[in-house]
């Protein structure tokens, strides 16, 4: 459907229809104003091509009587390309059928009789000029309404999806502190025995049987070695279960942390097909931090760069230390961060993985612990080469 364009600094338009140039001549000096401009044509057909190049018709007055297309087919035709423009009949000696035919299908606003009165005629071009303003305004309006409409729906859209986001990442986290304190309670009961494994081992290793044969020496060696190493994770997983508030900040080496982050790290499944390397500082990295802050920020970023990395790949996890910065450093072989993801990667609820396997609130919880710190995670990221996680805490002003 097509309109004539309303142009403000364009003086509204009346087009006047009639076969007869007399009768044009006429009309145009009975109308003429200063409020409109006057455009004339002979015919129907030229009266179809003037709304085609002409801007801003407002108002058509069309005689019946033409030779080819009449008024009533002309008026049709104006309708139906231009419904908003008005639309007057002149006639002298219209009958009832064509007045019918005028009405029902041209929708005609007015019918003025010839010879015709000139101020009723200006009268009803200015009703028609009024009109159709009114007409482009509530169209206007209309189209505010529904692109006000539609804005609302992608609002109320994004907020159910935000809340749909929240309450899985809610869900989530409650499994999560559900599964600490699991953890923390399976680590106790995971104690006990340990520590008689270690006690009887030890008292083994004293009997005088087990000093005359140095194999069954050597396999209690190896028990109790093993039973260490396991009493060793079980307390890393309780000292990472409790709870410690960030604000209780000790002097710290980022050594131990990144350390005892890759232990855990190397629970996760992922750990037996991806390799992680590790590489300490020469010297120790102090820092002033959150102890069990520290160590989530370091096993998140691991455990992101393991699922990350293929099969048969590797991690680097590296921790060094400059004049006035500590750093500690996770770089993984996968594919890399979009350059578009870049500026969002510690946005809450932002993941580029599939449905179901992440919150999008890991880095975004590990932003705001290293902002804490009074540091800052820096990305370096390419298509195809990986992506390399560093966080940077300053040097505490006594190590």
């Amino acid at each position: 459907m097509n309109t004539t364009n309303c142009q403000p600094d364009i003086l509204p338009g009346v087009l006047l229809v009639d076969d007869e140039p007399t009768v044009l001549s006429a009309l145009v000096r009975s109308m003429k104003s200063a409020d409109y401009r006057l455009i004339t044509a002979l015919s129907g057909e030229e009266g179809l091509g003037a709304l085609a190049s002409e801007v801003n018709i407002q108002v058509v007055v069309s005689d019946f009587r033409m030779p080819g297309m009449d008024g009533v087919d002309f008026l049709l035709q104006v309708k139906k390309r231009y419904p908003d423009i008005q639309r007057v009949m002149l006639t002298g000696q219209a009958d009832s059928q064509a007045v019918e035919r005028a009405i029902n299908q041209s929708e005609v606003f007015r019918f003025i009789n010839k010879p015709w009165n000139v101020n009723q005629l200006r009268a009803t071009i200015t009703e028609c000029l009024d009109r159709y303003q009114l007409i482009q305004r509530a169209r206007r309006s209309e189209e505010e309404l529904a692109r006000r409409n539609a804005e609302l729906e992608e609002i109320n859209r994004r907020l159910e999806q935000m809340v749909n986001e929240r309450t899985r990442a809610l869900l989530q986290s409650e499994k999560i502190a559900a599964l600490g304190r699991m953890a923390g309670g399976v680590a106790h009961e995971i104690n006990n025995p340990l520590g008689g494994i270690l006690a009887f081992a030890q008292v083994l290793r004293r009997d005088a049987v087990f000093k005359e044969k140095p194999q069954l020496g050597e396999a209690l060696h190896t028990i109790e070695d093993c039973a260490l190493r396991c009493k060793d994770i079980v307390d890393r997983m309780l000292s990472f279960s409790r709870k410690e508030p960030v604000e209780n900040k000790n002097l710290l080496d980022l050594n131990v942390v990144a350390e005892n982050a890759m232990t855990l790290a190397r629970l996760h499944p992922r750990s037996k097909l991806v390799t992680i390397n590790f590489q300490r500082s020469p010297e120790p990295a102090m820092v002033w931090g959150s102890k069990n802050a520290l160590e989530q920020v370091a096993l998140n970023l691991l455990q992101n760069a393991l699922l990350a990395s293929p099969e048969n790949r590797s991690v680097r996890l590296r921790v060094f230390a400059d004049t006035d910065q500590r750093l500690l450093e996770v770089s993984d072989e996968g594919p890399g961060i979009a350059e578009e993801d870049l500026s969002k990667i510690f946005e809450p609820f932002f993941t580029t993985r599939q449905p179901g396997e992440g919150t999008g609130l890991g880095l975004f919880i590990s932003w705001g612990i290293v902002r804490n710190h009074q540091g800052e995670i820096r990305v370096e990221s390419q298509p195809g080469r990986g992506a390399t996680f560093r966080v940077v805490l300053p040097a505490p002003r006594e190590a």
